[in-house]
């Protein structure tokens, strides 16, 4: 047992080592998938969207770039916010997919909302 886990379990905050380690573990989960609960949530206001929808959204001002069929000063500044877009939707994707890992070892590990 840690002097971490000793201290709190004399300061009678846990009964036990077990009981200190579920609490703790279903805190640290549940405070990773509520980052990026907020995080996701930051997406969808700035955007005004779900993820699928900016995603045919960017897909649709991606193919605008390709057509070139914009002037080159327009197509300059479109192709500066789809560079910003794509970077976002990358940071979307991971917090997504990583929120979904945090979601299965909540409930490999029984941890409770």
């Amino acid at each position: 047992m840690t002097t971490q886990v000793e201290a709190l379990i004399k300061r009678n905050i846990f009964a036990s080592e077990e009981e200190a380690l579920q609490e703790l573990v279903r805190d640290y989960v549940l405070r990773q998938m509520t980052v990026l609960q907020e995080e996701l949530l930051q997406f969808e206001r700035k955007y005004g969207m779900n993820f699928q929808q900016f995603h045919l959204y960017l897909h649709e001002r991606s193919a605008l770039l390709e057509k070139k069929a914009l002037p080159t000063e327009q197509l300059q500044t479109l192709n500066a916010a789809v560079m910003q877009e794509e970077d976002d939707w990358l940071d979307w994707k991971a917090a997504r997919e990583l929120l979904e890992n945090w979601l299965g070892l909540r409930q490999e590990v029984g941890v409770l909302a």
